[in-house]
């Protein structure tokens, strides 16, 4: 038999391989490294975004807190009004409100100012501190002012204009206040309104070990740092910037630190779209839920689809009529406003002008759309302050509707706004409570003298004589009658108003609330009234030259060739140009026009244009005008070697070109 030897029971010796150890050793340290350089990242991303969200949280409160003091100063004025009758015989004081209205009382002129500014204070849309101030006077009036009126200079038959203060500025007037010493009102604490921050334990712990790997003989293997080791990354271990609603932000380039533009090494990447607007509306959100006019638009325009053309959307429009044209097509059985539209404009021959329309004649149809609807007979008043006229055969064929619709689509598939509405159509409009009528506000001129002239009046006799000479009118409206004082006289005054500016209207009202249902406008309109206050009231801002420069890309050619060159100096003419143009020196081209030509549209639509507009350069000797493509936005500019040449060929391209294709 063959002899075996025993088994040994001795533990096996493992042979060490020089050098292991160490390398062991340098895993070991570049994980632990790895896993707090992720660790530390980590912790970053979570408090930036726990810091923003605290932020917003602080913006919203501060807001409630901001319209829950307006609310309260409102209703306060309107109790304190309630118990204080109108003298019979003081002096009659008129206001004229940011949208037009004007309101008026009689006023002792020993009385506390405070009387007056409870009176203003009134409206919906007041703010806790405003101010007014004479038109003739440098100084204006705030509405935390005391003394008598008299004290203030104000004298008999004034008229005061009335500005609402934003929440911006009356917490910066609070602010001024509480540091004076002068406040009578509570101010807003930031403190009280800030929430308190949250701490970074909040974020769930990430497990040290599990980014370790694991190592054969824990002798060698170095002791992990404990979470706890590691210095936390907390909210207040540094200063943090946080922007009130009053705070600038701290980097703010002054008027005098304009930068140069070096045109040689400029790489022209700024974005296309201009600076947000402010949406101020008086009593309004800043920033609620991070809603905005763009995200309501997004929304709308989702809800067109830009690949389904039918025959019906195509609109042929006449330069000359375009809201006959646009009545037409309309009015088509399968018109569709959630489809495409399909633009051609026809000249004075009715033959097509060259323009396929893939963007450039859509929007310059809208523009022009909005102007026509702007200056139809259903709109009566200021340029600037229109509200609907009474036109029967517009109720019989619906117009009102129609005309509702066209706004609908201007707003949602071009993003033009009417900026002509007064405040009461836009409050009628929005189903928002609006003021008594006031005798200026009835369109009718000669019905407007009758009634000033009734009011005016200073006895019953002369109310009654001036009723007599109003009769035919009053009959009409179901307001003819005898009065017996001075009270019945200013009721029969107000009825009458009330009647001309909102009961024979509202059928009118309604038609027109019907059209503006098309694509939704009129849902978020009642939702969000405060987003588009801006676009349906207040005038369009001109644009810039600044505007300009930056919302084109310049399409140059290679850096020191001899074409770039031309075209640095050719920028240096256009921007000039520009400027010359907003100081009007090149009239009648204006920013809207130059703009016009280029895209078809006169301003950037809220949501920009499809992309960013270029300009390039015509260097071809015998192209001296400047040629668009409004479809691509492409502004070909002409290479001139001095400015006057460029200057002067500029302005006959765009006064005298055709709107649409090469110029």
């Amino acid at each position: 038999m063959n002899s075996f030897s025993p088994l040994s029971n001795a533990p096996v010796q493992h042979e060490t391989v020089p050098g292991a150890e160490s390398t062991q050793a340098q895993v070991a340290n570049q994980a632990l490294r790895e896993w707090r350089r992720i660790r530390a990242q980590q912790d970053q991303e979570y408090n930036t975004s726990l810091l923003a969200d605290q932020e917003k949280e602080w913006r919203k409160l501060a807001y409630e807190a901001c319209e829950d003091r307006r609310q309260k100063a409102i209703e306060a004025r309107r109790q304190r009004m309630s118990a204080c009758e109108e003298p019979s015989n003081g002096v009659v004081i008129k206001f004229k409100y940011p949208d037009g209205c004007i309101n008026m009382r009689k006023f002792i002129l020993s009385e506390p100012i405070q009387i007056l500014f409870d009176f203003v204070g009134q409206d919906d849309i007041a703010s806790e501190i405003f101010v007014v101030q004479d038109p003739t006077s440098s100084k204006s009036i705030e509405s935390s002012s005391t003394g008598s009126i008299v004290d203030h200079g104000i004298k008999a038959s004034s008229t005061l204009y009335v500005l609402w203060l934003s929440n911006q500025d009356v917490l910066e007037n609070l602010s001024h206040q509480q540091n004076d010493g002068a406040s009578t009102q509570p101010s807003v604490s930031e403190s009280s309104l800030q929430p308190p921050l949250s701490e970074p334990s909040l974020q769930p712990p990430l497990s040290e070990p599990s980014l370790q790997p694991p190592l054969s003989e824990p002798s060698l293997q170095p002791p992990l740092s404990e979470p706890s080791l590691q210095p936390p990354l907390t909210l207040l271990s540094q200063p943090q910037e946080i922007l009130t609603l009053y705070d600038e932000p701290s980097l703010q380039l002054s008027p005098v630190q304009e930068p140069i533009i070096i045109l040689d090494e400029q790489d022209e990447t700024v974005s296309q779209n201009q600076p947000p607007v402010s949406t101020h509306y008086p009593g309004g959100p800043v920033d609620e839920d991070e809603i905005d006019l763009q995200t309501i638009l997004k929304k709308m325009v989702s809800r067109v689809d830009e690949g389904f053309c039918p025959i019906s959307n195509q609109i042929n429009v006449c330069r000359s009529n375009v809201l006959l044209c646009s009545l037409r097509a309309f009015k088509r059985r399968f018109f569709n406003p959630e489809a495409k539209l399909d633009v051609v404009f026809v000249d004075e021959a009715d033959s097509a002008e060259g323009a396929v329309d893939d963007g450039g004649p859509t929007r310059e149809y809208l523009r022009l759309l909005m102007k026509a609807v702007h200056q139809s007979n259903i709109f009566e008043g200021h340029e600037r302050n229109r509200q609907l006229s009474l036109d029967t055969q517009a109720l019989q064929t619906k117009l009102y509707m129609w005309v509702g619709k066209m706004i609908a689509v201007c707003v949602i598939h071009g993003g033009v706004g009417p900026h002509f509405f007064s405040q009461r159509l836009f409050h009628q409009i929005c189903g928002i409570p609006t003021p008594q009528a006031t005798v200026d506000e009835v369109g009718d001129h000669t019905f407007r003298e009758q009634l000033l002239k009734i009011q005016e009046a200073t006895t019953v006799r002369e109310a009654n004589s001036a009723i007599v000479e109003a009769a035919d009118s009053l009959s009409i409206i179901g307001a003819l009658r005898h009065v017996s004082s001075l009270e019945e006289k200013d009721t029969l005054v107000q009825s009458a108003a009330d009647f001309f500016i909102n009961g024979r209207l509202a059928t009118a009202l309604d038609q027109f609330a019907e059209g503006l249902k098309t694509l939704g406008l009129l849902e978020e309109l009642r939702k969000n009234p405060a987003l588009f206050y801006n676009m349906f009231v207040t005038e369009e801002l001109p644009l810039q030259a600044k505007d300009l420069c930056t919302l084109f890309q310049v399409d140059f050619s290679v850096q020191g060739s001899n074409r770039r060159d031309r075209e640095n100096m050719t920028i240096c003419f256009w921007r000039d140009w520009l400027i010359d143009i907003e100081e009007g020196e090149c009239s009648p081209v204006t920013i809207e026009k130059v703009l016009e030509f280029a895209s078809g549209a006169s301003t950037v639509p809220p949501l920009g244009f499809p992309h960013r507009p270029q300009i390039q350069f015509l260097h071809e000797g015998n192209r001296i005008f400047p040629e668009a493509n409004t479809c691509a936005l492409v502004l070909s500019l002409p290479l001139h070697s001095s400015y006057e040449a460029f200057k002067q060929y500029m302005m006959e391209g765009i006064l005298q070109a055709p709107t649409f294709g090469r110029a």
